[in-house]
């Protein structure tokens, strides 16, 4: 009895460990925004029809809002294999390879469908190779996974990029972001994501950037109420995996991988098209006033931001140029 006891014991641990499947494999993902965030939702999907595809052989866990650590910290789990995915922005991985910038700079390419053509054409495949041979990770599924286009949330209302100037904005720690705004005549200032409510509450800084879903679901708008419409970046969102755990996977456990991220990224773009609206009603409701701008005078002003950094020596020489060429 007593064995039978021990037995049972062992099994119930098993099972809790591999997430209610014996001999599971668990799958780790880590995010920045919040459980409303479509990086969220999206990632609900995914983990949903990975179970389903593989038959319970691969469970993904989901941790939102830096439960795994902070974005640096998560890039150093996804490099060692401490947590086998990260979903960010396609710009994430810059702080390794540093090309992967171009995705997260304002004003240098214009739209979904450019950023798309781009991470799949030779530049981006040439990068994506460079990720996985010289830092163990995997981009899986780029270029159907995004946010909507980012959008600028101010204490005062910024009718043109005249009122831009000397603005001081929230960034994200990453050269690109820095070097766009500047170009502007911003003044960009480096603030960790979980802390940019309390930045923007307490006057830290007045401004800062993200997509309509985000600053709605971190509920940025309770600090800042003007939205000016500048659509400076359509950005793609990116999941990264451990290459180690990639590779460990059997050939029919990687396709239902690859698989389950091509369909949640249908379903994300669904439903980034669907609320981008639904979350300017909900804001406007709060009292969010809504700003229409000349697009065309941020990006005559921003476009030098990638050739500025390519003089900085971000990436190389003539990189950008290259990116533009293969769009024609």
């Amino acid at each position: 009895m007593r064995k039978l006891l021990v037995s049972l014991a062992v099994l119930a641990l098993l099972t809790c460990i591999s997430g209610g499947v014996l001999g599971a494999r668990v799958m780790r993902v880590g995010h920045e925004g919040s459980t409303e965030s479509l990086d969220h939702i999206a990632l609900l999907k995914f983990a949903e029809l990975v179970e389903a595809k593989t038959n319970g052989e691969i469970t993904v866990k989901i941790f939102p809002m830096n439960q795994l650590g902070s974005f640096f910290t998560q890039l150093q789990n996804l490099k060692q294999g401490l947590q086998e995915g990260h979903v960010n922005g396609l710009g994430f991985p810059g702080h390794l390879v540093p090309e992967f910038f171009l995705f997260n700079t304002a004003f240098a390419l214009r739209g979904f469908d450019e950023n798309a053509r781009v991470i799949n054409g030779p530049a981006g495949q040439e990068i994506r190779a460079k990720l996985i041979k010289d830092h163990g990770i995997r981009l899986i599924s780029v270029g159907g996974w995004r946010r909507g286009a980012r959008q600028l949330l101010s204490k005062k209302p910024i009718r043109s990029v005249e009122d831009v100037k000397g603005l001081k904005i929230r960034v994200p720690e990453t050269p690109s972001y820095i070097a766009a705004w500047e170009a502007v005549g911003a003044s960009p200032t480096p603030v960790a994501f979980g802390e940019v409510y309390l930045a923007l509450q307490q006057g830290v800084v007045d401004a800062m950037e993200c997509p309509l879903d985000l600053i709605y679901a971190q509920k940025f708008y309770e600090c800042a109420k003007y939205i000016s419409l500048t659509s400076h970046l359509a950005e793609l969102l990116a999941l990264g995996v451990n290459e180690k755990f990639y590779q460990s996977l059997t050939p029919a456990q990687q396709r239902a991988l690859e698989e389950a991220a091509a369909e949640a990224g249908a379903y994300n773009k669904e439903m980034v098209d669907k609320l981008q609206e639904e979350y300017m009603e909900k804001m406007k409701a709060a009292g969010v006033t809504f700003i229409e701008v000349d697009k065309d005078a941020f990006w005559a002003k921003g476009q030098r931001a990638p050739y500025v950094l390519e003089e900085k020596g971000i990436w190389p020489k003539g990189f950008y140029d290259r990116v533009l060429k293969s769009l024609n």
